[in-house]
């Protein structure tokens, strides 16, 4: 295994270990779309899953764009027998329950395509996407799953893979007897750009996303920089400026925020907004002016910064929140130092920075569900 892959960290809690462990299984590597939907209730199925509980180790799947995540916390003199359970559970998935494993995964599909938010960010992707794997939304795109076949199951088993493991554990002494490979970028070829609006039927409320094209991880200080526009646009919750002039100076939402996602392939910067639907409208105006307004301040600015370098150090006094953090270094082979150069940059922006960003977004995606 090339040194890359892993990445231990020592834990400040005594006898705690947590895992973050990367598989080749996100949007991104599937050969069958929505196969990591169906593979998730089948290791749930098996005794391995069963004992893990037991013995009192929590884990837990994730299924993202780049990677299908599996975290684990246990007491560290249980670990070896944690990462053994682990092993058999990936490479043993109950295949006879491929039925039961299809339904639970098409019900979780539907519920989530129910969801106002999730699925406005799903239709987002779709069309900013196109083509592109991360156009399909890893919990709520449209997969077709009823012909899912024991042997693709089998084949995704066979070609499993682990994209990074980060161990934070009070000794270096876990690794998994597993295969590794390397994450391998997939261009975008072409963005898109336009309007969609879904309507669901009994909903009194509709959620906008507006989704632009942005820089992937690895572009380290133009990712950065978007980190610090996202804050500044609803990054910090209740003084974020799309709350403030969304919701509190109008009442057009019941909540307004933005995220920033920087990718392996891409990044992807979004403003949601749930709204009902006889003031959409005037609250997706109110949205794209505030994005369009480049005016930042001084203190502005100084309040996104330390908003994000605090938020960093908050998260990093747990194992969990360690995990999380630098679970993106051994995935993306980023640098070991790379909060460090990020509190570094971010420290030195100027107002002037984060306008020049807002100027230059490109034509976005608007998605509405509801």
């Amino acid at each position: 295994m090339g040194m890359a892959n892993k990445l231990f960290i020592k834990s400040p809690v005594k006898d705690v270990v947590v895992l973050d462990i990367k598989l080749n299984l996100g949007s991104l590597q599937e050969v069958r779309p929505g196969l990591a939907n169906v593979l998730i209730p089948l290791w749930r199925m098996s005794n391995y899953a069963r004992e893990l509980e037991r013995i009192g180790i929590s884990f837990s799947f994730e299924k993202g764009l780049d990677a299908l995540t599996l975290r684990v916390k246990a007491r560290y003199s249980v670990v070896s027998k944690a990462v053994s359970l682990i092993e058999n559970m990936l490479a043993n998935p109950v295949i006879d329950r491929l039925v039961d494993a299809i339904r639970e995964a098409r019900t979780g599909i539907n519920v989530n395509r129910e969801d106002t938010a999730i699925r406005s960010v799903a239709e987002a992707l779709r069309v900013l996407f196109g083509d592109h794997p991360y156009s399909r939304h890893p919990l709520a795109y449209d997969y077709r799953l009823d012909d899912v076949t024991r042997e693709e199951v089998k084949g995704a088993i066979d070609n499993l893979r682990v994209l990074s493991l980060t161990v934070v554990a009070p000794e270096d002494t876990v690794d998994l007897n597993m295969p590794y490979t390397n994450y391998s970028k997939v261009p975008v070829a072409k963005f898109g750009s336009g309007e969609v609006d879904v309507r669901l039927e009994g909903k009194a409320q509709a959620t906008i996303t507006i989704a632009y094209p942005s820089y992937e991880i690895t572009d380290l200080e133009n990712s950065f920089r978007v980190t610090i526009v996202n804050t500044v646009l609803g990054g910090m919750g209740l003084i974020s400026r799309l709350y403030r002039e969304v919701r509190v100076k109008r009442g057009l939402a019941y909540y307004a925020y933005s995220m920033y996602w920087p990718l392996g392939s891409s990044g992807v910067l979004m403003a949601m907004a749930g709204v009902r639907r006889e003031v959409l409208k005037e609250a997706l105006d109110v949205m794209l002016n505030t994005i369009s307004d480049v005016a930042i301040t001084e203190e502005e600015l100084d309040m996104a910064v330390r908003n994000r370098v605090g938020r960093l150090k908050v998260t990093a006094e747990s194992p969990d929140g360690i995990a999380m953090l630098y679970s993106v270094i051994p995935t993306y082979d980023l640098p070991r130092d790379y909060y460090d150069r990020f509190i570094n940059y971010v420290s030195r922006l100027r107002p002037e920075d984060v306008s020049r960003e807002l100027r230059n977004l490109p034509k976005p995606v608007i998605a509405i569900v509801g």
